[in-house]
């Protein structure tokens, strides 16, 4: 959050009257919530206990039962407890008889009514809740976008391919990170001062041609997921790709012509 405060400031002090858009991969860090965020798993069956107090919110038009469409929900008795599950479940309209307050260890994959924390989690208010990196960016008047998980190649910071690493012309083939640790190796430090002073230097040293490289070549994976490639088939189109941040239609056509054959 610090991190993000600084950059807002730096970037719109270098560009004035501009709007900046963060990207972040899906670390936890970066999807944090604020303490107060709604936590089916953290409340109580019943009103009041130990359980943390949570935000007030409304309750959505994708709701089961629209008699309770746009409704506000307070997290909150009227005394000022906590509210529990089956309250709140039951402001929603649920009928929930029968069902348990949670699962003893885990919920069964994929199950949408196996006790009283499951079933709320998977409405829409407590679904699509804000990062508070996210609410800090809206909050300035930027933008913030999140990648796929598990989709390093679309980070131009992250992905690295190890067997280009030597090679100072073909590191577009990696990374930023990549290029900034193999070069951070190639010095000696003689103690933690020194490591952390090298550290800088290194993250500061990447060229921005090279740096731009790296951009494009996650746009060619984005061009290649977009044109309905996956896996292999995209990793390939794009070792084979030419053009500046895209994937062409002759690479397309090379594919087809691959698979007609096979």
């Amino acid at each position: 959050m610090a991190q993000v405060k600084n950059a807002i400031k730096i970037f719109e002090t270098s560009h004035p009257g501009c709007q900046v858009v963060f990207i972040f991969d899906q670390s936890l860090a970066h999807t944090s919530l604020p303490p107060d965020a709604l936590r089916t798993f953290k409340m109580n069956k019943s009103d009041g206990g130990k359980q943390q107090k949570q935000h007030d919110t409304i309750i959505l038009m994708t709701n089961p039962d629209p008699r309770f469409h746009g409704n506000p929900q307070k997290m909150t008795t009227a005394s000022g407890e906590a509210k529990g599950l089956k309250a709140v479940l039951e402001e929603h309209g649920f009928d929930i008889k029968g069902l348990k307050a949670k699962c003893s260890a885990v919920c069964p994959f994929e199950s949408h009514k196996c006790c009283l924390a499951q079933l709320l989690s998977q409405q829409d208010d407590f679904i699509n809740q804000e990062s508070m990196l996210k609410t800090l960016i809206k909050k300035a008047g930027h933008k913030c976008l999140f990648l796929p998980k598990f989709h390093c190649e679309l980070n131009p910071i992250e992905m690295v391919s190890l067997c280009n690493l030597f090679y100072y012309h073909f590191s577009w083939v990696t990374q930023y990170w990549g290029w900034c640790k193999y070069r951070y190796q190639e010095y000696t430090k003689e103690n933690f001062k020194a490591a952390k002073e090298r550290a800088i230097q290194v993250l500061d040293a990447c060229p921005t041609e090279v740096i731009q490289r790296f951009i494009n070549h996650s746009w060619r994976f984005i061009a290649a997921y977009e044109q309905g490639l996956t896996g292999k088939a995209a990793a390939w189109a794009v070792k084979q790709q030419k053009t500046h941040r895209s994937t062409s239609e002759m690479v397309m056509t090379a594919i087809e012509h691959v698979l007609v054959n096979n």
